[in-house]
């Protein structure tokens, strides 16, 4: 199976803020770590956001945390919300 650039996009970053789950991290930071678009990265946030599994804090020294502890999520539940929009 091959997956789209959002959901590899998705599970990096998911699994960055699983690297610190203490610590807020910002797009930013994600972005370069990668090495990827950062207005891109905005989108996929968003998406992980309203799949109720990041929370994220505005403003300055604002960023993203997981939701919910990383044990607790698995990778099919990020691929089938994030490939929600291409055929599996």
């Amino acid at each position: 199976m091959r997956l789209t650039a959002f959901t590899d996009y998705g599970l990096r970053a998911l699994l960055r803020l699983a690297a610190e789950p203490d610590r807020l991290v910002t797009t930013e930071e994600i972005a370069n770590e990668y090495g990827i678009s950062r207005h891109h990265l905005v989108k996929v946030m968003r998406e992980l956001a309203e799949a109720g599994l990041i929370l994220t804090q505005r403003g300055g020294g604002g960023g993203m945390r997981l939701a919910r502890p990383a044990d607790e999520i698995t990778i099919g539940e990020v691929v089938r919300r994030l490939e929600a929009r291409h055929a599996l």
